[in-house]
């Protein structure tokens, strides 16, 4: 497709159906139960997505969420009805957690100041700082052939047992797509990460007849289950449904009214078995443990610097030297109708 073309579809290609069918039967869970989180960051309508999602619910008895990242309004609007979690926003301002099992990146088609972007999409997700992948979770990378070669070091560099598949004949012409798997995590030798940038230099460059399709999988992909939900997946932007479900949530409501009601009802301090002493009520009071809304006023205790300064004599009595004494002094301080008065 021209250049011109790509753009004006944001560099969008959505994963023929055929093709997604031809990699389902190769996915499997590992045994054990909770949770499995599959993640597209260019999620486009939600269709391929919503396919591995299907598949994994009908194949394990795993609680398995779809979570879908899409900048373009029209297909976010579509993804909402397919996906059960999507963001309306672009992939590098998402804000979620390292725990994707499974991660489906086919990214826009296209290059930017002389950097292809399926190469910043994948370098910028499995970053340090940016990553989703859980530890050993599986990368599906869907993009040209002729790709592989700017996306080399990234791939041997962060992800193992990679291999890559074509597309099949009827559907590989477009766009010469392939499909690179691999493991997140790094091999942690040397002559395996070689062996890896070599491998995808190589594909590179090949023949696509050389090439074999997706209908030659012959590896089973299992993907480990996560004991725990994800509870981060924002968009950059803090948007106002966003807003208003953090409020509702929120204990800040609840504290406030707490602290400016008086609820006698539910203190939780007992009698003490003596008369408070003028010395332990103050203390009383400025810890806090004591005031609040008393009716017709307010107490409330503080503790604040307080610099003292005395004199030093010598054995006539004369004034040597001024000495200059800092400590902290507790006060009771009332606020009444009349007005403000500090207790000692």
């Amino acid at each position: 497709m021209a250049r011109i073309a790509s753009q004006s579809k944001g560099g969008f290609y959505a994963t023929p159906e055929g093709q997604m069918t031809l990699i389902l039967p190769h996915l499997k869970v590992k045994e054990g139960e909770g949770f499995l989180h599959l993640l597209d960051p260019c999620a486009g309508e939600g269709a391929a997505l919503n396919q591995l999602g299907v598949h994994f619910r009908a194949n394990s008895s795993l609680n398995v969420q779809t979570y879908g990242v899409e900048l373009e309004e029209t297909r976010f609007l579509k993804a909402k009805c397919v996906l059960d979690n999507v963001i309306h926003d672009g992939y590098e301002s998402i804000r979620t957690e390292s725990k994707y099992n499974a991660v489906w990146l086919n990214p826009p088609y296209d290059e930017v100041f002389h950097e292809r972007t399926e190469l910043r999409f994948l370098r910028t997700l499995s970053s340090k700082s940016k990553n989703v992948f859980a530890p050993n979770g599986l990368l599906m990378f869907c993009v040209p052939q002729y790709v592989l070669d700017k996306c080399a070091m990234v791939l041997s560099e962060r992800f193992h047992e990679v291999k890559v598949y074509r597309f099949t004949d009827d559907a590989y012409d477009p766009f010469k797509q392939v499909v690179v798997f691999g493991y997140f995590g790094s091999p942690q030798n040397r002559e395996k990460i070689k062996e890896t940038r070599e491998y995808l230099k190589e594909i590179a460059t090949i023949p696509p007849e050389n090439v074999p399709t997706l209908e030659d999988i012959s590896e089973e992909y299992f993907l480990q289950s996560s004991s725990a939900s994800i509870s981060v997946f924002r968009a950059g932007r803090l948007n106002p449904e966003e807003l208003f479900g953090d409020l509702k949530e929120s204990p800040v409501f609840t504290e406030f009214e707490k602290r400016i009601t008086q609820e006698v009802s539910v203190s939780t301090m007992k009698r003490p078995l003596l008369p408070l002493k003028l010395a332990h009520a103050g203390i009383a009071i400025a810890s806090g443990a004591v005031g609040g809304n008393m009716g017709s006023h307010i107490v409330v205790g503080l503790t604040k610097p307080v610099t003292e300064l005395s004199e030093g004599v010598n054995e006539d009595g004369e004034v040597k030297k001024e000495i200059y004494t800092k400590h902290h002094k507790s006060v009771v301080r009332v606020f009444t109708r009349t007005g403000i008065h500090e207790l000692q």
